[in-house]
């Protein structure tokens, strides 16, 4: 390879993802959840920084069903997210969050 070629770019390697965990969101209704703690989860997620065995557990004071919680964060991360929410990555957050 002469001078003149160029080497892709390679994005180089954030962190090694996490351990199998859980991780319990007292407040899961709430502003901070919705603006601050679910889109940080995503770009974790979205840099493969959290382990496959990851759960998210909400506790709130408003009542709601799982199915509705899904729905509201999955309204709110359109929303808050600092980039484009990639489908894939986010069914497979969304699919570890209950309340």
């Amino acid at each position: 390879m002469d001078q003149t070629d160029v080497m892709p770019a390679i994005e180089p390697r954030i962190g090694r993802p996490g351990d199998p965990c859980a991780m319990v969101i007292f407040g899961a209704s709430g502003d901070l959840t919705r603006r601050k703690l679910i889109p940080a989860l995503y770009n974790l997620a979205q840099n493969q920084l959290l382990s496959r065995e990851f759960a998210v557990i909400g506790v709130a004071r408003s009542p709601m069903s799982t199915e509705d919680y899904r729905k509201r964060v999955s309204e709110d991360i359109k929303q808050f997210a600092t980039g484009k929410v990639e489908a894939d990555i986010w069914n497979g957050l969304s699919a570890a969050c209950t309340i």
